[in-house]
């Protein structure tokens, strides 16, 4: 298996959902450590429910990183709906609860909207809504932003380009890392985004590949994100956030794409008064 489960926090017997913490690109488990630390065990939301984190392969914890082929075969998508259908089973509420971050959002999203009931207790969605949507109408030029993937990984490719790349990440979106140079080594995931230019400028431009929203989440949500999140999010998501009263959505104008660890004061007191 590429991806690592690690049990950060065993609750013993109880009777609560276990939390998965999820993180995304380029990222590691390590930005939730003031989650789940010792002291922050002490606060309702996580008394007495056992802690997990998901890693995928990334250069600081988890460096089995998955070759193309692999990858081609979307052994990431599979071992992420195997490992969460089998924790759920065992979860003794028969469902999860999930903090997740970027790309770890977009595949609990991915999850829950492939099972007709999904188990999930509660989410809290950081940066990613629950459908990505290619649309000129609704994002404007914005549609097109996501051809930055090819850029990212580019360094898989081109291996001149790995200095060039990990620089431009970090100053974009603020990124910070003592081991920032390497990160063009956790870009593996976009592999396919030079393919994807037959399916994304289409639908961007003629709605051709068009999926549905996914709308119609049984289970509370609290949403944060950024201004530099919006490509990740769409209107018909946001206003039906807004609409349920079991749901919450925040929007931070100062912070940049990796909020969750270099505010996590912030955002640790939101998700407090989410739990309740």
């Amino acid at each position: 298996m590429y991806a690592k489960l690690t049990c950060v926090y065993d609750a013993g017997k109880t009777d609560k959902s276990p939390i998965v913490f999820v993180h995304g690109f380029p990222d590691s488990p390590k930005m939730f450590t003031a989650y789940f630390s010792e002291a922050e065990r002490d606060q309702p939301w996580l008394r007495g429910r056992s802690l997990y984190t998901y890693a995928f392969p990334n250069r600081h914890d988890n460096p089995n990183f998955p070759g193309l082929a692999a990858l081609v075969g979307g052994v990431m998508s599979r071992e992420f709906d195997e490992t969460m259908d089998d924790l759920s089973r065992k979860s003794p509420t028969g469902r999860l609860i999930f903090v997740a971050h970027d790309w770890g959002a977009t595949h609990t999203w991915r999850w829950a909207r492939g099972r007709k009931n999904p188990p999930i207790e509660k989410m809290v969605a950081l940066s990613v809504g629950s459908s990505f949507r290619y649309d000129v109408f609704e994002h404007g030029l914005n549609a097109f932003t996501w051809l930055y993937g090819i850029w990212f990984g580019s360094a898989w490719y081109i291996p001149f380009l790995k200095k060039p790349v990990a620089r431009s990440i970090e100053s974009a979106a603020g990124y910070r890392s003592e081991t920032a140079l390497d990160l063009w080594k956790d870009a593996y995931h976009y592999w396919d985004r030079p393919s994807l230019l037959l399916t994304i400028l289409p639908q961007a431009l003629f709605f051709l590949f068009y999926k549905p929203e996914y709308l119609d989440f049984p289970f509370p949500v609290l949403y944060l994100r950024t201004k530099q999140d919006r490509i990740a999010s769409t209107a018909a998501f946001e206003r039906k956030i807004k609409s349920r009263p079991d749901c919450r959505l925040v929007i931070y104008e100062q912070f940049n794409h990796w909020f969750p660890e270099q505010h996590s004061d912030v955002i640790l007191a939101e998700v407090r008064a989410f739990f309740g």
